[in-house]
This record gives C-alpha cells, sequence and structure tokens, in this order.
C-alpha cells in the first residue's frame, strides 16, 4: 500500500492555515521533490471548519473586533480583501442573512469604508471564504509546478496505528464502510474535542441538540421551528440552555432576528455555574491599571501558583468592572507571567491547564451587536441568566423540566417547562471523549492527555509520539519554548503557529532516523 507524506486529520482553519504554510515553503525553496498530501475530512465542506463555514450562521459574528481576530502579519492582505470584494459579498449576505444582515450591513459598511477594524465585528464566514481562496490560488500554484499531490478523503478518522515504522489511520466512510490511510507523518488538527452530552431525552416533540452545529445551526433552527409550530402557542414553548459560552449569546442573537421562531419562543433559560453571560468590550482609555492584590505580592508576600492565580483573579475583577477592558486585562495577565517565572515547570503547567483557564472565563467577552442583543430580550423578559449547575432534565407530559443546584448547592426545580434543550456546555475529558479518534489514540497509549484533560500533550516540535504532531485547540494547557496557550480557539494564535509546524512537517531527512 502506497505511504503518503504527510497527512492532516480535519480540514478546519488550524489545517487550512498549516496547509499555506506548507505551500508557501514548498514554492519558496522549488526543491523539485514532490510530496502528497491526503487531508482527511468528515463533513463534506473543506477547508473552512465549524465557525467558519456552513455548518455555523451566516450571521454569526467573531467574539473580538476584526483588528484583535487577524494575526498581525495577515491583517493588511485580510483588510484588502474585505475592500475588494465588498460589493460581492455585501450582496451575497443581505441575501442571505435576512433581518440580521441588514441591521449589520447599515451599521458596518461605513466602518470598512472608513477601515474602523477597531470597531467591526465581521460574520466568521468572511474569514472561511478568504482563507479558502487563499489555500486554492495556492493549491493551483502547487500543482502547476508539480511541488506536491493534494488528496481530498471525505471520512472519518476513527484510529491511528503505529506498523512497520509509518502511522495507519483507519477510516469510516459515509456508507461505513472503513478504508486505511498509510502515512510518514500525521497531524491530529480535529478542532476541539465534543461536547459532553447532558442528558436523554427521548420525548415526542421535545427537541435535544447536543451540538448546536451538528449537523447545522440552519438545520437545528428548522427542528426547532417544526417542534413549536407542531405544538402552536403553548405555555411549555420554552428553550433551555444549558452554559452561558459564546455559543448561548450567539444563540441569542439568531433568535432575535428570526421573526417566525422568536414569536413561538416564549423564553429562553440560560443556565450556568457563573449565573452571566460574556461581558461587553470596553474601549475606555484607562489612565492607570491598578493591580493591588498582585503588587502585594511583588512587594515580597510569598506566594503559590493558586495564591498567585487568586491575586490575579481578584485583579480581573477590577478590570471588569465596567466592561471587559482587555488592555487592563493584559496588565493583569502581564504581571502574573512575570511572577509565575521563579515557581518553576510545574507551576506553569498547573497555570496553563487550571489557573489560567479560570482566569479566562472570567473575562469571556463579546461585541457590540452580541451584547445589545442579549439585553434587549432580556429587558423584554424573553430571555434570563439562571445562575446554578445543572442536575438533569426529567420528562413531563410533551415538555421536560429542569433540577439545578443552586449557587448554595441545594437541588431546586424550575417552574417553567421547555420544549426544547441546547447543549452549550463544555468537553469531556479525552480519555471519555465521544470521538473515536480522540479516544481511541489517549486510551490506547498513542498520545498522553496534558493536565487540563482536554489537550494532548507535545513536546516544542508540536509531536504526541515521533512524527505524529496535533495542531488547533487540542494544543491547549501546553507549556514549552514555542506553544504555552491556555486556549488556541483563536484564529491568531493558529496563524501564529502554522509556519513553525509546517516547517517541522517538511524535514523529511528527520523521518527515516526516528524508526
Amino acid at each position: 500500500m502506497e505511504v503518503v507524506d504527510i497527512t492532516l486529520i480535519g480540514s478546519g482553519v488550524a489545517s487550512t492555515l498549516t496547509v499555506i504554510e506548507i505551500f508557501r515553503e514548498l514554492l519558496n525553496s522549488l526543491t523539485g521533490k514532490k510530496i502528497t498530501i491526503a487531508i482527511i475530512e468528515k463533513n463534506h465542506e473543506f477547508w473552512k471548519g465549524i465557525p467558519y463555514g456552513s455548518r455555523s450562521s451566516v450571521n454569526a459574528l467573531t467574539i473580538t473586533s476584526v483588528y484583535d481576530f487577524i494575526n498581525e502579519n495577515e491583517r493588511r492582505p485580510f483588510f484588502e480583501w474585505l475592500k475588494k470584494n465588498k460589493d460581492e459579498w455585501a450582496g451575497w449576505y443581505r441575501e442571505q442573512g435576512g433581518l440580521t444582515a441588514a441591521r449589520w450591513l447599515d451599521n458596518n459598511l461605513p466602518r470598512i469604508d472608513n477601515e474602523e477594524w477597531e470597531t467591526v465585528y465581521v460574520p466568521r464566514f468572511f474569514f472561511g471564504n478568504y482563507i479558502r481562496e487563499k489555500v486554492l490560488a495556492l493549491l493551483k500554484a502547487m500543482e502547476e509546478k508539480q511541488l506536491a499531490e493534494v488528496r481530498l478523503i471525505h471520512a472519518e478518522a476513527t484510529d491511528i496505528k503505529q506498523k512497520e515504522g509509518v502511522y495507519e489511520i483507519v477510516l469510516e466512510q459515509p456508507d461505513l464502510t472503513t478504508s486505511v490511510v498509510r502515512s510518514r507523518k500525521v497531524v491530529i488538527a480535529a478542532g476541539s474535542a465534543p461536547v459532553r452530552k447532558m442528558c436523554d431525552l427521548t420525548i415526542d416533540g421535545v427537541v435535544y441538540i447536543n451540538d448546536i452545529y451538528e449537523p447545522s445551526v440552519n438545520d437545528n433552527i428548522k427542528r426547532l421551528e417544526a417542534a413549536f409550530e407542531q405544538t402552536g402557542n403553548e405555555p411549555n414553548n420554552n428553550v433551555l440552555i444549558i452554559g452561558s459560552n459564546a455559543s448561548s449569546i450567539e444563540w441569542l442573537y439568531l433568535l432575535e432576528g428570526l421573526p417566525s421562531l422568536r414569536k413561538l419562543v416564549n423564553k429562553t433559560v440560560i443556565i450556568s455555574p457563573s449565573g452571566s453571560l460574556p461581558i461587553h468590550i470596553s474601549t475606555e482609555a484607562l489612565t492607570e491599571h491598578p493591580t493591588p492584590n498582585i503588587d502585594r505580592i511583588k512587594a515580597g508576600e510569598k506566594y503559590t501558583i493558586k495564591t498567585l492565580s487568586d491575586a490575579a483573579a481578584a485583579d480581573i475583577k477590577l478590570a471588569l468592572k465596567d466592561g471587559a477592558n482587555m488592555d487592563y486585562v493584559a496588565t493583569v495577565i502581564g504581571s502574573t507571567l512575570a511572577l509565575m517565572e521563579p515557581l518553576g515547570e510545574q507551576a506553569k503547567k498547573e497555570f496553563y491547564c487550571i489557573y489560567g483557564i479560570k482566569l479566562r472565563d472570567m473575562f469571556r467577552r463579546s461585541g457590540p451587536e452580541y451584547k445589545s442583543v442579549a439585553n434587549l430580550l432580556m429587558d423584554a423578559e424573553e430571555a434570563t441568566v439562571l445562575k446554578g449547575r445543572f442536575t438533569n432534565a426529567e420528562p413531563s407530559g410533551n415538555s421536560t423540566i429542569l433540577h439545578y443546584q443552586d449557587a448554595a448547592g441545594q437541588p431546586q426545580t424550575y417552574p417553567l417547562a421547555f420544549k426544547a434543550v441546547i447543549n452549550c456546555s463544555g468537553s469531556d475529558n479525552l480519555d471519555h471523549s465521544s470521538s473515536r479518534l480522540l479516544y481511541n489514540v489517549v486510551n490506547n497509549n498513542l498520545c498522553k492527555m496534558n493536565m487540563s484533560g482536554k489537550g494532548i500533550e507535545v513536546n516544542d516540535k508540536f509531536e504526541a509520539a515521533p512524527n505524529l504532531y496535533v495542531m488547533g485547540p487540542l494544543l491547549a494547557g501546553n507549556v514549552n519554548k514555542l506553544i504555552h496557550f491556555w486556549q488556541l480557539e483563536n484564529a491568531s494564535r493558529l496563524t501564529y503557529l502554522a509556519p513553525f509546524l509546517a516547517k517541522e512537517l517538511l524535514a523529511f531527512a528527520a523521518i527515516e532516523s526516528v524508526y
């Protein structure tokens, strides 16, 4: 069986940005050596991934302004692309995006004309279209120069095995038949681990959506409309959302722009331990960023990674007093990282895998469009956020009842019944993941979870094992001289890392010596 040089599992933004850098390296070097590259994607759509492709809504926005969203090296090309193609994408978006798109275009086209990039939160599909165009243009140049043969494989990777000095990737095709791809180098770039299933609801007429993006946001909106239209205007036509992350506030934004669905939904209840949605971003320029709690540690107070993180949390609360002032937050985090250095490598691992994630959750933020719509629905009493921990959803007639623990840990039952439950919670640890690929590579000891349980441990060459690499959100929680992030669901950070991984993948001289 033929052996492929490089195989990437997944074709979302992490994989696509890496492929772009591979192509650039090959075009710059012009070695004459033709390599084979396989891209494995379980979805029908290549080069975009969930947030930037058809499984998301065309109205879904970037969480940060486009200026912060795009890596510094990529800003000018992307901004030029936006302006050059404005008539094309604006016309298409106005046709496809309904009321929400019309409002966004009216508010933001003048800002784009004036290049006010720090104030524009763009629909994410813009970036998906941009990187797809870029990779396809480079692919065409590659093929013309016969530098690489690229094979797109529509299948799900379910396992990876080491055999005879190469890796065998087990695939399941859409028709459930299986096959194998043999590869010298493999990159796991499968995106975030799947969300854990929160409950089993098999009640006729009650909709349970475990993942809003599966099979797509639009498909799930149609499911909700069909279920609510069937029951008519009943008191239990309510939606329960488990978790208050970015997907939750995005749901409210999408709902407000869907009059036909909005009139069917009496109330949306969001339950989470924090009891709050992402905070609005503050752009106020502050003359001072006081950090009294960290200052006490700087003054000589004895500290551990926990007490340092507690001090950072207390100062971050000050930075969030009037919205998420990210310059202020950056001051707090910068001081925290500097004080962490003397604590050693174990403390760094604990920070990036445990404490840093807790700090990140404190300053989850959203742009003005998302936040204003969420406030509008709450003011109209069409939405509310409940502070508590989900216990279970119990069947009750033709609906379901929410049981939860309140902030004091006491069991409670919510007074409303629900016809729909949407899961926006986090993922399981990888050794319990519903992803067959992640479950197998961890439990078969091919890869090792890092301390967070949500990521795979790698070295500073991105390797989880010799010639087996990881890219994307599964890198989060690693600490080495190159990778030190508590999250990597971030296009800017992936753009930064992609050139380093591309160089490692193209170091073919090292392949033969490993085995």
